[in-house]
């Protein structure tokens, strides 16, 4: 991520997390809430435009009156392409689910009893029409719909749905879904998105621009034009950017309100609540079962086909789905190993991090769907509007020792920052060198040696101290362990140093025979390992030869356990029951880097104290 966009990154989680009383109360107008966004999108488009219109009229390159087009055809452009996108899209699905996921599709008439009643009262209530509801032959949970207008939607619910859900589950996922319908989801989330689009084109027309009068002025008027040209390049290039974290945060919006239809169409928010974990607990559980089934070197070219599909399916279908499961993976591993007992205590416990950890909040940004305990929590105020007691009474309300902004603050600045001052400390150490007279070498090494140590403060943060000798900690143990200095301070930067001793179960990408990491599973749950040797090329070397060797193996993994929302362990060592040790040299090539910098800094420094006069 370009760290000069931060303020601004910063500044949409401050207006997301403002946002979230109103968020959680769900007011009734979707419609104000939505033509607000999208007016503030229009808005970027239009000033962008006009910044457009003004450089291209000062140069002289269009005759005078036809400016308009410069703005018109970016947006007939990205209008057509959007639009043939919509058209198309929906046929393009019907193929997809029918020929490729080996969907059925059924009439409403056709369905079971309770999702047909269901359905039929609240088209005749809403004035939408369903062409079909196809029942996709996948035990992975999941629900989406698709279509062009609501006298045109489908509905696909895979037999998972039907499987890990109660009637009244099935019901709120099913509501969930005609409110998407209802709202016409697929409609203003199409517009929303040919604003990036446009926003491209500016930026690619001014910088093309500015190049072009850059490389052939022949005057300083030229020369002038493609300076204001590039920076007006910059600022639209931002603008696209930040358009689509708004479509995105539109996106994550809507998601709430489908949720408020559901709530208010079943009059049972907390039957929507018990769905979304045990849905997430079984996506997780059914791709652990794909993995196995791919890892398998004995199994059939049939069932290593299928499993291939069903897995491709998941990740296919994550911005389509209920929730997206890479963002919900530490509820279902709260209840993994349990079975699906949905323990109330452990569901709030391993949601905390969403809800206090600063970096779920920066993380959903990236995400068309909110974080589960955001949506548990919305839901858990409407069961109170009605006198009714929460699903999940304990969410969001779980005492934490400490405030984790501070930490968030460090990390950010350690993760995007720390790289980049090996490069500009040098520069301006050596700037503030030769304006004082000193010898350059010294400023470049005292840039160089800062540097390193902010470098070594962030190995210090990614990768504490480790010992053979720490204590083996399960996955729930980690998800729901809230003391001081714990697991939950964990982040895609800061590291905990953590044992788990597991089954390995498949790869982390399953069906990629060149994915090097792994998939282990302890008596509580499961979770991703990350290998990533020194040298890239060594990943294929253990993807294909290593990997399969260990499959179905029972191993202990030690390394570092991260939050990227999903946890994960980066490792360090695994030992199998035999003995047989795979070492990961990450954390000590890190160590070496350092180390040479810190040397390189200190040997320009000394050369330039040799230079200076006796």
């Amino acid at each position: 991520m370009d760290p000069k966009v931060f303020t601004i990154y910063l500044t949409l989680i401050s207006f997301e997390y403002n946002n979230d009383k109103w968020l959680n109360k769900m007011p009734k107008n979707l419609y104000i809430r939505s033509l607000g966004v999208m007016t503030f999108l229009w808005g970027l488009v239009f000033v962008v435009g006009m910044v457009l219109v003004a450089v291209i009229s000062f140069a002289g390159v269009i005759p005078p009156g036809s400016e308009y087009l410069i703005i018109v055809l970016p947006v007939l452009f990205a209008f057509l392409i959007v639009g043939l996108q919509f058209l198309i899209s929906p046929w393009l699905m019907d193929f997809i689910i029918g020929w490729v996921y080996d969907a059925t599709k059924y009439q409403v008439d056709e369905l079971p009893p309770h999702i047909r009643t269901f359905l039929h009262q609240q088209m005749e209530l809403h004035n939408f029409s369903l062409k079909w509801v196809a029942i996709i032959h996948d035990n992975n949970p999941n629900a989406f719909t698709y279509g062009h207008t609501k006298k045109r939607a489908r509905m696909a619910i895979t037999e998972g749905i039907l499987n890990y859900l109660t009637e009244e589950e099935q019901i709120a996922v099913v509501a969930h879904e005609a409110g998407h319908i209802v709202h016409r989801d697929f409609i203003w989330m199409t517009v929303a998105a040919a604003i990036p689009l446009v926003l491209y084109s500016f930026y690619q027309g001014l910088w093309t621009y500015a190049r072009v009068s850059t490389r052939s002025s022949g005057s300083d008027d030229s020369a002038n034009v493609g300076a204001i040209a590039g920076a007006a390049a910059i600022g639209a290039f931002i603008a696209y950017w930040i358009s689509q974290y708004i479509v995105l945060f539109l996106s994550r919006v809507r998601e709430y309100y489908a949720d408020s239809f559901s709530a208010e169409a079943t009059g049972q928010p907390g039957a929507l609540s018990r769905a979304l974990v045990k849905i997430a607990y079984g996506m997780v559980k059914e791709d652990s079962i794909n993995a196995e089934k791919l890892s398998d070197e004995n199994a059939s070219p049939t069932v290593r086909k299928q499993a291939s599909k069903k897995s491709a399916f998941t990740t296919g279908m994550r911005s389509l789905g209920v929730f997206d499961v890479a963002s919900a993976k530490n509820l279902a591993l709260s209840s993994y190993g349990r079975g699906l007992s949905l323990d109330n205590e452990s569901v709030a416990k391993a949601a905390q991090w969403d809800l206090s950890n600063p970096w779920g909040r920066f993380l959903e940004l990236s995400s068309t769907h909110p974080l589960p305990a955001k949506r548990i929590l919305a839901l858990n105020s409407m069961q109170e509007e009605r006198g009714i007691e929460p699903e999940f009474p304990q969410m969001g309300k779980i005492k934490l020792p400490e405030s984790l902004w501070d930490e968030f603050l460090i990390d950010l600045t350690l993760l995007y920052f720390a790289p980049l001052l090996f490069l500009l400390l040098p520069i301006i150490f050596a700037v503030g060198a030769a304006y004082a007279g000193i010898n350059i070498n010294i400023g470049i090494g005292a840039g160089i040696l800062l540097a390193a140590l902010v470098w070594k403060l962030r190995r210090r943060e990614k990768y504490p101290k480790l010992r053979l000798s720490d204590p083996v900690v399960t996955v729930t143990h980690c998800l729901t362990d809230h003391t001081k200095n714990s697991y939950y301070e964990a982040s895609p930067l800061r590291g905990k140093g953590a044992v788990f001793e597991g089954t390995v179960v498949g790869r982390g990408v399953p069906g990629f025979f060149l994915s090097e990491d792994l998939v282990i599973q302890d008596e509580t749950g499961i979770i991703t390992l990350d290998y990533s040797p020194i040298l890239g090329f060594m990943s294929w070397f253990f993807a294909l030869f290593r990997a399969p060797a260990l499959r179905g193996m029972k191993i202990r993994a030690y390394g570092w356990y991260h939050r990227s929302p999903a946890p994960i362990l980066q490792v360090w060592k695994i030992v199998t029951e035999e003995g047989k040790t795979f070492h990961n040299r990450w954390s000590g090539a890190n160590w070496v880097f350092m180390w040479f910098m810190i040397i390189i800094g200190l040997i320009l420094i000394a050369t330039g104290l040799s230079e200076l006069p006796a």
